[in-house]
């Protein structure tokens, strides 16, 4: 296999989606052999959310399904092995395709594409066809439960639940502190560095001044006690409950697990992006109430537990899921409406040629 051709298949997978655009990976190429190591690397993410590196396998997930879209469109297949000799490594073999006995739909041009829109949404239901090409594949994940909420009773009490860690990064000073690490007010600072682009938080700009004082803690408080940070939780629910439909992923409560959920929300992501639909990925929540039930820390208060605990139980009412070896591992919001203020920079992946 041609080093050119590993090296765009590698850039494809290094547009996947990542938390606080970590890119949280390196990759190790034996040419010789077509054989790809994916070394994990956990510590570009955020350490209270990536518990156990599990935002870190979601990403991983995602960057594997594009790596296997473009290995298809150029003529291979691959074999994978999740964790081949420890807990933060993919081992990726290329093997040449057999066009008269294998066929896919080619995703490939929309890997590029594919981006995050924190826009409102048109509430416009999907058709049912739609809906069905977003599901498309879930058949080979025997692994991930997907339900698709679009009930507007539902995606409203949803909404109320969903946002509610936006209240946690205000009122917990380790969030806050994290929170505006992760912010980045140059748009220039992406080439360079991880983080999100603040215009693509979609904060309106006559706000982002206001919103970079909320850096120091002792003027947020001032601006909670008038009211603010609730006023900007209710701008939240209500761009949360703008959406055609509320999305679910369920899994089984272990590390593998994470990387099959990754690998299937990128695959609908896309088909979300060939549908000219907004696609807006939400993890708060669920990552919060696997630290707190699982991790005996000091970070959160106890009222601040209590309040994830509740949000976390609220959504699994709606979703009516009653399986008890089933978590929830994120959500997402989708819907039509206008392109993203700013897309998030993707640097160079990092390549070692063995």
């Amino acid at each position: 296999m041609e080093k050119e051709l590993l090296e765009q298949i590698i850039k494809a997978g290094n547009l996947a989606p990542s938390g606080g655009n970590s890119q949280p990976w390196e990759f190790n190429v034996k040419i010789n052999e077509s054989v790809l190591e994916v070394v994990m690397l956990p510590e570009k993410d955020h350490p209270i959310l990536n518990y156990k590196n599990r935002g870190t396998y979601i990403a991983h997930g995602a960057l594997l399904e594009n790596i296997e879209i473009a290995a298809k469109h150029f003529g291979y297949k691959i074999n994978y092995e999740i964790f081949p000799r420890n807990r933060i490594s993919l081992a990726i073999r290329f093997i040449p395709l057999n066009s008269d006995t294998e066929s896919n739909e080619d995703l490939f041009e929309f890997i590029e594409k594919r981006c995050s829109n924190r826009k409102p949404f048109s509430t416009e239901p999907l058709q049912e066809n739609e809906k069905t090409f977003l599901l498309k594949e879930i058949s080979n994940y025997p692994q991930c439960k997907v339900i698709l909420i679009d009930d507007r009773t539902k995606i409203e009490n949803l909404a109320q639940n969903i946002t509610k860690d936006s209240l946690i990064n205000f009122s917990n000073r380790t969030m806050h502190k994290l929170m505006f690490k992760e912010i980045l007010f140059e748009e220039k600072e992406q080439h360079y560095k991880s983080g999100l682009y603040v215009r693509t938080l979609e904060i309106p700009p006559q706000a982002i001044k206001i919103f970079k004082l909320f850096r120091y803690w002792p003027i947020l408080s001032i601006f909670k006690k008038i009211g603010f940070v609730k006023k900007i939780n209710q701008g939240s629910i209500k761009t949360a409950q703008s959406c055609a439909l509320i999305g679910g992923m369920f899994i089984n409560n272990n590390d593998s697990d994470f990387i099959y959920a990754g690998k299937l929300l990128e695959n609908i992501w896309l088909r979300s992006t060939k549908l000219n639909l907004g696609f807006h990925l939400i993890t708060g929540v669920p990552f919060l109430w696997q630290r707190i039930n699982s991790e005996d820390d000091n970070t959160f208060s106890k009222r601040e537990k209590q309040i994830i605990n509740e949000s976390y139980q609220k959504i699994i009412d709606v979703f009516d899921v009653n399986e008890k070896n089933k978590i929830l591992a994120f959500l997402f919001r989708i819907g039509k409406t206008q392109p993203p203020s700013a897309v998030s920079y993707k640097r160079q992946p990092i390549i070692n040629w063995l």
